[in-house]
């Protein structure tokens, strides 16, 4: 496979410590190949862009649609392991599903409420997050302050060990920090791994 090309490199350290997309054209990529992958997700911290990266090759893209199975975190590293078939648009990725992949069981923990779920990563203590952006991006619809004595359910913000299960994404390149949105519900088990579950897939 022909490696990616990506034009307007900015400078290496850039954006190392913030996660602001990098407003310069991505430019041309090689197309992703066909069939469905073990891909990780991440923010590339040197380019300024989210990337998906394949058998060793990076993709980069501004914004995202479409959903995935989410396997597992690599927390050192910071990237969402994810299944999936995918495409590159422009500078749009758009993900589907393994058709033979089965919906990913329910388990028992403290559901969230539905909402729209922002995931991110904090690198400081190699965790991630699930905030409730509420039911539109950056909408932030649960405005309380959490403290030490609100329930889970109820928190806009915990901090979980990983992800798994199933994500139904989308991120508009109009929001110009690095977000992944899952749309749907999350339950936190009692090993503080958030299970995703998307609405669409039964």
């Amino acid at each position: 496979m022909a490696t990616t090309s990506v034009q307007n490199v900015i400078e290496t350290d850039q954006y190392e410590d913030q996660q602001y997309q990098n407003p310069a054209p991505i430019g041309p990529q090689d197309p992703i190949p066909d069939g469905v992958h073990d891909c990780e997700l991440s923010w590339d911290r040197k380019k300024g862009w989210m990337r998906l990266i394949i058998d060793g090759t990076s993709w980069w893209f501004k914004e995202y649609v479409g959903r995935c199975q989410v396997i597992s975190t690599n927390n050192e590293k910071g990237r969402i392991n994810i299944r999936a078939s995918a495409r590159i648009d422009g500078e749009t990725l758009r993900m589907w599903r393994d058709p033979d992949a089965k919906a990913h069981p329910r388990i028992d923990g403290v559901p969230r409420r539905k909402t729209q779920n922002r995931l991110c990563y904090r690198r400081s203590q190699r965790d991630f997050r699930v905030n409730d952006d509420g039911t539109e991006q950056n909408g932030f619809g649960n405005r309380t302050p959490d403290t030490n004595d609100t329930p889970i359910k109820e928190r806009k913000l915990v901090y979980v060990r990983s992800y798994v299960g199933d994500l139904n994404s989308l991120w508009n390149k109009s929001d110009s920090v690095a977000h992944i949105y899952h749309l749907g519900e999350v339950t936190i088990d009692d090993d503080n791994v958030a299970h995703l579950y998307d609405p669409l897939v039964r």
